[in-house]
């Protein structure tokens, strides 16, 4: 694996991508709503737009890779390295909570997806040893 990937047994495999690196940047931004806590200054650390293959002018298939864990809370996030999010037909966010905010303003649909992690959709996919009854979302 290259320097800086991680993974562990909870995420899933990695993924090969095939594409070329659009541009770097060094992953600061500013947010300008309040979110999470009200901070205003974010670092992901260094960060690439890679442009996968398949890609046309018309419809670019764009990956937004940090070197710093960083959930996504913002719009600034993509903004700052040149992705236009309401310019585009889909995007794909990792996170159970925190896209909301930023996205359901920008999105005709929200699409969830039960992936593999820590954390999920679906809390009757966990199992729990000491939890009160009842308990939205999990059986009696």
């Amino acid at each position: 694996m290259p320097g800086g990937v991680k993974t562990d047994q909870y995420h899933g495999q990695p993924v090969r991508v095939l594409g070329r690196v659009k541009s770097l940047h060094d992953g600061r931004y500013i947010e300008t709503e309040v979110r999470h806590g009200g901070g205003r200054y974010y670092d992901q650390g260094l960060t690439a737009v890679i442009e996968a293959e398949g890609s046309t002018r018309d419809l670019q298939n764009l990956l937004h890779l940090t070197t710093r864990r960083s959930s996504p809370n913002s719009l600034h996030q993509l903004i700052s390295c040149g992705i236009y999010p309401q310019r585009q037909r889909i995007i794909t966010v990792k996170g159970a909570i925190a896209p909301r905010a930023a996205y359901e303003p920008i999105a005709s649909r929200i699409i969830e997806v039960d992936t593999p992690g820590l954390t999920g959709v679906n809390p009757a996919r966990f199992t729990y040893k000491r939890v009160r009854r009842p308990l939205f979302g999990l059986p009696e």
